[in-house]
């Protein structure tokens, strides 16, 4: 077995067993240093406004509604509380595959890329410090926020796992998720294709930036080079460029019965046409550039971050490098730079069903006005785009066919529905969101054939293939 088959499979056994409780303790021990306590009992949490746990692959994540005026507004009426100005975070505790040696030196290559990003001008996150100043800490499941006999449950889930997560805060980055203003726009189809257009120019500033983070750049810090090493050997069953180690994977769900692949042909194609048209120049440079990519721009990691969005949609004057951010840096790697905007397409595809080819058409053409792809990764996209819808699919259903017995709510340990309801997250909903049209997208592209798209797209470059 593979590293990237291998990784794929443990996070499933080892995705943080924690809750809000648990968020709460992590903030209340490293992060409170933030408000002055010097007139409050410093057990409690008065600033945190609420929680909330968001939707997650396989790690946590908790968003962190904090006042920023703690201890100005004690006297405050009701009415006046709600006007209150409020700072988010948020509270992530990593997978605990991610969190041990050699994946967790991976967590510096986020923090990078976050830096790296913003000083390109390229709106992103960025990690706030411990009270000792760290970047993160580690934290083990079972490390529950006391010993009240109404947490057994929690402690009971915890002590079967027992694996140390690295856990941090993040600044929330204010915005509309993408997918949100796509919907939005969704009885508005040529405001859509142009919205579409303009995510691509974003884009393409992201390979830009990203093409520029390389040990043979001179400017470039040792630190950052370093870094970059690390990512170059990373291997992540998510970088379509191991998308043949997608296979392990649809043979087990093939072993838990039939029907649960929707179309097999298809899965089947998609690897046949990945033999023949990307391994036959997957290890020519000159041909297939490599680079730091993201790897998961979706439509929950690109946001809209200015508040008259509607407007500047419908005006088409969106700022490319002001109204967009990026977040989740997870899956970043070094990998070939046209899986950038491969992927990109496919969650673009995913994320409108009534139109997904010409969308990535849309999409494609406003990246090629911040960046260019040579005639061989025109060649290639088209299979690299179906191969990580391809791999989004199947996962998907692995995820949540094959989730550990240990996780919260399974086995024999397993809590009445009304005690552990909003302990542990469910992410049943998030892992198949794809799967009622993902496959019927994957036919559309398949039909369309990897020729036709590539002269197409070859069109948009003003390439002949």
């Amino acid at each position: 077995m593979k590293k990237s088959q291998r990784d794929e499979t443990e996070r499933k056994k080892f995705r943080p067993l924690c809750s809000k409780e648990h968020a709460l303790r992590v903030w209340m021990t490293q992060y409170s240093y933030f408000f002055d306590r010097s007139n409050s009992n410093p057990n409690e949490a008065e600033e945190i406004e609420k929680i909330t746990m968001l939707d997650s692959y396989d790690d946590a994540n908790f968003l962190f509604h904090v006042f920023n005026d703690i201890f100005k507004s004690k006297d405050k009426n009701e009415n006046e509380s709600k006007n209150r100005p409020i700072t988010k975070f948020i509270v992530k505790f990593h997978n605990g595959v991610d969190s041990v040696e050699p994946n967790a030196r991976l967590l510096d290559c986020h923090e990078f890329a976050m830096d790296w990003l913003s000083e390109k001008n390229i709106c992103t996150s960025a990690v706030m410090l411990t009270k000792s100043g760290a970047t993160r800490f580690e934290w083990t499941d079972g490390d529950s926020t006391n010993n009240d006999s109404n947490n057994d449950h929690i402690n009971n889930s915890a002590e079967k796992n027992q694996m140390k997560h690295a856990v941090k805060v993040l600044r929330y980055v204010e915005g509309t998720l993408l997918i949100d203003v796509v919907n939005a726009l969704a009885e508005k189809p040529e405001e859509q294709k142009a919205f579409w257009r303009r995510v691509g120019e974003f884009v393409g500033e992201i390979s830009a930036s990203f093409l520029q983070w390389n040990p043979e750049t001179p400017s470039i810090k040792e630190d950052g080079k370093r870094l970059y090493r690390t990512l170059a050997t990373r291997e992540s069953l998510w970088d379509v460029r191991n998308f043949e180690d997608v296979r392990m994977f649809v043979d087990a769900l093939k072993s838990k019965g039939e029907g649960l692949i929707k179309d097999e042909n298809a899965i089947e194609q998609v690897f046949e046409w990945y033999e023949e048209r990307v391994n036959s120049i997957r290890d020519d440079a000159k041909k297939l550039r490599m680079s730091v990519i993201h790897n998961d721009l979706n439509e929950s990691n690109i946001l809209v971050t200015a508040s008259d969005w509607k407007e500047r949609v419908k005006n088409d004057n969106i700022d490319v490098l002001n109204d967009f951010a990026c977040i989740d840096f997870g899956d970043i790697c070094v990998s070939w730079t046209v899986i950038e905007i491969a992927t990109a397409m496919a969650y673009c595809a995913l994320a409108t069903p009534n139109a997904p080819i010409e969308s990535c058409e849309k999409m494609l053409a406003g990246y090629a006005k911040t960046f260019s792809l040579n005639e061989h990764e025109i060649k290639v996209l088209p299979v690299l785009l179906m191969s990580r819808v391809a791999t989004s699919l199947v996962m998907g259903l692995y995820s949540h066919h094959f989730k550990s017995t240990e996780d919260a709510g399974c086995g024999e340990n397993q809590v009445k529905k009304e005690e552990k309801e909003g302990e542990f997250q469910d992410n049943t909903a998030y892992l198949l969101k794809s799967q009622e049209t993902g496959w019927n997208i994957l036919e559309a592209f398949i039909r369309e054939t990897p020729e036709k798209l590539a002269n197409a797209y070859a069109g948009i470059f003003a390439h002949r293939l």
